[in-house]
């Protein structure tokens, strides 16, 4: 006879010795205690994970069905007055993704309060359901029974739900040796989808908390090893609610399923981003290309394509005035000018506050259209964020 299964009780199943899974995890293990390698110069790479972190966070939001496209939302992006929920709600993660690395170190405790301040803020000035992504109790459990999109599954009843809250709180905040965190986490992010706590926004708060997740894991995450891993699902939507349903029985097999395929995912990321702390992989593959788009759709001059390829094909891509001589460019005042255009326009900064030595910035009108082509045609960027 089947033993009934306890849907409050929260496990971690064992993975069989020599499975994908446990193989996955070790590779994830080395991947955290790796030193971060690279010589991407910091002012680079960080711009680089600036630009990610719009994209993992459109990601997160067309899996709940905002149906603002990559190319639509770079261009809301350049025309700064133009806005509306869609990207109100986009812009909420964004808070929230700051919300979390501000307060979030291998010492946090994830409480109540930690989890309901961050679903404010991402339903923040939102319409409440059934019409917006908004909600009618904003850090507060449901007060209604939900269902749950593409499953079979209902979650708990709203006057048990505090019970099964508890036990996910005591879960996610228990000490487990090393080789079962990176298991808490799979199983948190599901487990979170599985009870539904919220009347609205648990699809992107589990997403959100595997990041705070990991950060207390030490996966390096603030310094640029990670972004947010919500890609690990928006590659592909259907099987993302697919592999969630299945993990809904809470049989053993199933569970393992959905960790193998939410590791393995994660683990993709994490060395996806790596490419991105190699310098000669970053000046050919993704900056000098994204100066040549920009030169041929004639958002930038010859001169400026010129001057900006000069600064990202240097050693430590950067640049000050004086070097314009390169371009035959002798007069202080003429130097100073041409400067000053490039700031004025954003596409260039000082690499320290108030400095004289400047890096190419590419989060402006007139090159992030290009570097979000190139990181498209490089496999950084999937189509699902295109698709109507």
């Amino acid at each position: 006879m089947k033993e009934e299964i306890d849907s409050k009780k929260i496990t971690i199943p064992e993975p069989s010795f020599g499975s994908d899974l446990t193989n996955i995890i070790l590779d994830l293990e080395k991947l955290r205690t790796k030193q971060l390698g690279g010589d991407v110069p910091p002012y680079i790479f960080f711009q680089l994970k600036n630009i990610f972190q719009i994209l993992e966070t459109l990601g997160s939001a067309r899996i709940e069905g905002n149906n603002t496209t990559l190319s639509e939302y770079v261009e809301k992006l350049i025309d700064s007055h133009s806005a509306d929920e869609s990207d109100d709600e986009i812009k909420n993660l964004e808070n929230a993704i700051k919300f979390i690395e501000d307060n979030t170190d291998e010492q946090t405790v994830f409480n109540r309060a930690y989890i309901s301040e961050i679903h404010k803020i991402i339903t923040k000035d939102l319409t409440p359901p059934p019409n917006g992504e908004g909600s009618k109790y904003p850090g507060e459990l449901r007060r209604h029974g939900v269902s749950i999109k593409k499953s079979g599954h209902t979650p708990p009843e709203y006057f048990i739900l505090p019970e099964y809250f508890e036990k996910f709180i005591e879960f996610i905040n228990e000490e487990y040796k090393a080789q079962y965190q990176l298991l808490m986490v799979a199983i948190a992010h599901h487990r979170f989808e599985y009870i539904h706590p919220f009347d609205n926004g648990n699809g992107r708060m589990g997403r959100l908390l595997n990041y705070a997740f990991l950060i207390k894991l030490g996966f390096k995450v603030k310094q640029g090893r990670l972004i947010n891993p919500s890609s690990v699902f928006y590659t592909n939507r259907d099987q993302y609610y697919d592999m969630l349903s299945h993990a809904d029985s809470l049989e053993a097999k199933d569970l393992l399923s959905w960790c193998e395929y939410f590791l393995r995912g994660l683990k993709n990321e994490i060395e996806k981003i790596d490419h991105l702390l190699k310098k000669e992989y970053v000046q050919k593959e993704i900056l000098l290309p994204t100066l040549k788009i920009a030169l041929e759709r004639e958002h930038i001059t010859k001169q400026e394509f010129e001057i900006l390829s000069y600064l990202v094909k240097k050693d430590d891509m950067a640049m000050k005035s004086e070097e314009l001589s390169v371009f035959g460019i002798k007069d202080s005042k003429k130097k100073s000018y041409v400067m000053n255009k490039l700031k004025d326009k954003k596409m260039i900064a000082p690499v320290n506050d108030g400095g004289r030595i400047y890096t190419v910035r590419f989060l402006n009108n007139y090159l992030l259209r290009g570097i979000m082509q190139v990181l498209k045609d490089n496999g950084f960027v999937s189509d699902f964020l295109n698709s109507n």
